[in-house]
């Protein structure tokens, strides 16, 4: 469901289901949560991501403050027109780095 490796200083999370509910938030706070002691940059590729329900979104959103909270940064690559229009309705794009690849997420990152 969810493959991960290090592009540099950059830990990148490549969600590979369809739906992002909260079984897959789960398994992406747990792979974040190994390595926050190590990485502060996160990349969370949801492309193949069609539908984030309201557990997913929770799930994003308690990754991102524990991600803040430990000094931390987190950007959503490769989001397509639904979700991003998800996000823009309940305002999650006011709080998340929404990014359209991963060339641009490490420019991000290097910006910061």
């Amino acid at each position: 469901m969810v493959s991960t490796e290090d592009i540099g200083d950059v830990f990148v999370l490549k969600v590979e289901a369809v739906r992002l509910d909260s079984a897959v938030g789960t398994i992406i706070r747990n792979a974040v949560v190994s390595k926050l002691e190590t990485s502060k940059k996160f990349a969370l590729d949801i492309s193949a991501v069609k539908l984030v329900d309201s557990g997913g979104l929770g799930s994003l959103v308690a990754l991102l403050k524990n991600i803040s909270n430990n000094q931390g940064k987190l950007t959503l690559i490769g989001m397509n027109k639904s979700v991003r229009m998800m996000f823009e309705l309940s305002r999650m794009d006011r709080q998340f780095s929404l990014l359209d690849d991963m060339p641009k997420a490490i420019a991000f990152f290097q910006q910061a």
